[in-house]
């Protein structure tokens, strides 16, 4: 029995088995490899290719005009959506992931991942870079198929370090060098192999080699833009240099390799001024990162395969859910898999048979608490981004009118309240033809209403399904026990109270009696378990808080100290409920949690 299916019967206690010892490998040599080159934030301008006259970018250049390349390929607005679609063939918001930090960017774990069902075709798996898809026990990259994986520490450029198939690990180079120089390790393997390089270059802070800066900033441009330059210029000199050994090894000539980014370029916190965006934004498309304008999820695709793909540009509809299943489809996986894809196959327009499939939908998503435009948009009721979304109050909390959503078609782009970049808004929709208007300047919903109602009801239904589902907008089953110590997020609740506040990293604002929590649990090892809390407080050993879970309760007063034991309980096997709940203030005028990090879990 495979993975997949022993999920599928099995349920969620069994979410962290892997089979593959026991699966005999079944690869044949014709088998191809394949490498995907991820950047971060990184534009469709970025490019000397795509008319910019600036940036220096000789090695994506050639790759790009030696390869199959796409003029409407769409990925997601942020970073982790794109890669939740890109690991399991399926839309984001399927996957349980909505959003880039708070709980809400971890890849359920009922999803099959790509390197998985390649592993159990006889793959050797890795991965290198930015993961993204869940930071906790279970949801680790070495524990979703990858044979070998670096867990890079997020946006560290310099000096790069992490975990290596779980262990940490400390480089004195910066972070593309260090994933490709693991990447051209690994392909020293005699099986065929999947090697995915998730690459931080260009996401801020930014950072890059010093000489790079001097070239952009010689160029006239300010300090910010030169320094984003660089660090593209850098990566582009590390793909070459991957590239390049490649092809004295001999792999390239079976290794289909694909190159695109996780969204559009970001406004990088005020880093960048206006007129080096103007700069920047040479083709003059509309939005950035965190809106569905075509300047926040337009991407290149550039796919390559010597002697097997010829040079050519294909202006069919594509996104990043189509992927998974092209992969499969060139490793010979095509049947049994576990889960309905939103993607399909893209194969026989990589043969040159572009009008081979039948004309694609693509339907997008923004979290409201990312800006559509310098003037945010805001939807009345929407207090808090990171705030969960309980399953019995999905179709409440998520009004279809409220929505940044979007549909396209092989022509058409209808957007539903895509921000105030525009005002010719008809009851928050706008319709575009992108094919004439890429730039997005003239809304024609007024002129096609036949289009423009079809795609209404594409995007009605579309967002029904989504609700429908039941994983999406899921938060994490923190896995307990797996290993000596598990770590459960304060913000990664199933639950909150109306007053608590759910940042990026932690929670606040707990100022009543009864307010609280509530997160699920997978006890992996039955078991007792000592309980530390994390926490920064200004109410030292006065409010009361009340942890529970499974009918066993934990009093305690907090204290000043930023980790404290609070007890021990012993834990059943299987899924399990938590609350933690504000039982006495003690006085307290505000917040008794200035910032909840995390609960640890230790095996006693």
């Amino acid at each position: 029995m495979k993975r997949r299916e022993f999920i599928r019967t099995a349920g969620l206690g069994g979410v962290l088995l892997s089979l593959s010892t026991i699966i005999p490998s079944c690869a044949k040599k014709s088998q191809p490899n394949f490498v995907i080159i991820f950047a971060d934030d990184m534009g469709w301008d970025d490019l000397s290719f795509n008319g910019n006259k600036i940036i220096e970018t000789p090695n994506l250049d050639n790759f790009a005009e030696n390869s199959v390349r796409f003029s409407k390929y769409y990925v997601n607005p942020v970073c982790a959506p794109s890669r939740a679609s890109l690991l399991t063939g399926r839309h984001f918001l399927r996957t349980g992931v909505s959003h880039v930090n708070g709980g809400k960017d971890y890849l359920n774990l009922n999803e099959i991942t790509i390197a998985e069902e390649l592993k159990d075709k006889g793959y050797k798996t890795g991965m290198w870079g930015k993961w993204h898809s869940g930071g906790t026990d279970g949801y680790l990259p070495w524990q979703r198929g990858f044979d070998e994986s670096y867990k890079a520490k997020l946006y560290q450029h310099r000096n790069s370090y992490g975990k290596l198939n779980g262990k940490h690990v400390e480089h004195k180079k910066w972070g593309t060098e260090v994933i490709v120089d693991y990447a051209l390790d690994f392909m020293k393997t005699n099986q065929p192999f999947f090697a995915y390089l998730s690459l931080m270059n260009c996401h801020s802070p930014l950072d890059a080699p010093e000489k790079l800066v001097e070239k952009y900033t010689q160029k006239g441009l300010s300090r910010n833009l030169s320094i984003l330059y660089a660090m593209i210029d850098f990566m582009d000199s590390q793909i070459g240099r991957l590239l390049s050994e490649m092809d004295k090894r001999g792999l390239r000539e079976n290794t289909i390799v694909m190159f695109f980014s996780d969204n559009g370029p970001a406004v990088n916190n005020g880093l960048l001024t206006d007129e080096d965006r103007k700069i920047r934004y040479v083709n003059k498309l509309k939005g950035h990162k965190g809106n569905t304008w075509e300047n926040g999820v337009r991407s290149n695709l550039f796919i390559n395969w010597p002697d097997k793909f010829q040079s050519n540009e294909v202006k069919r509809l594509v996104d990043i859910c189509d992927i998974y299943p092209t992969i499969l489809d060139f490793a010979g996986i095509t049947k049994g898999l576990s889960k309905s894809l939103d993607g399909r196959s893209i194969k026989e327009y990589l043969y040159g048979n572009t009008e081979s499939l039948t004309p694609k939908l693509s339907f997008n998503y923004a979290n409201p608490g990312w800006p559509p435009s310098d003037k945010p948009w805001t939807p009345e009721g929407i207090k808090d981004e990171y705030r969960p979304v309980p399953k019995d109050k999905k179709a409440e909390i998520l009004k279809y009118d409220e929505q940044i959503i979007s549909v396209q078609n092989e022509k058409y782009k209808l957007l539903k309240n895509p921000g105030t970049v525009i005002a010719d808004l008809v009851d928050g929709y706008a319709l575009f033809d992108i094919d004439n208007d890429p730039m997005q300047l003239n809304n024609i919903i007024r002129d096609n209403l036949k289009i423009s109602r079809e795609m209404k009801g594409q995007l009605k239904s579309w967002w029904k399904s989504i609700l429908d589902e039941e994983t999406s907008f899921q938060m994490p089953i923190f896995q307990i026990g797996g290993e000596k110590q598990s770590k459960v997020y304060a913000y990664g609740a199933w639950d909150q109270s109306s007053n608590i506040k759910t940042t990026i990293s932690y929670t606040t604002n707990w100022i009543e009696v009864n307010d609280f929590t509530e997160y699920k649990l997978n006890v992996l090892n039955a078991g007792k378990y000592k309980i530390t809390l994390n926490h920064e407080s200004t109410i030292a050993n006065k409010a009361k808080m009340r942890l529970t879970i499974d009918n066993q309760t934990i009093t305690f007063n907090i204290d000043q100290d930023k980790s404290m034991e609070i007890g021990d309980i012993v834990l059943q096997k299987g899924i399990q409920d938590m609350r933690l709940e504000l039982v006495d203030l003690h006085g307290a005028k505000k917040s008794v949690f200035d910032k909840l990090f995390s609960f640890i879990f230790e095996k006693i």
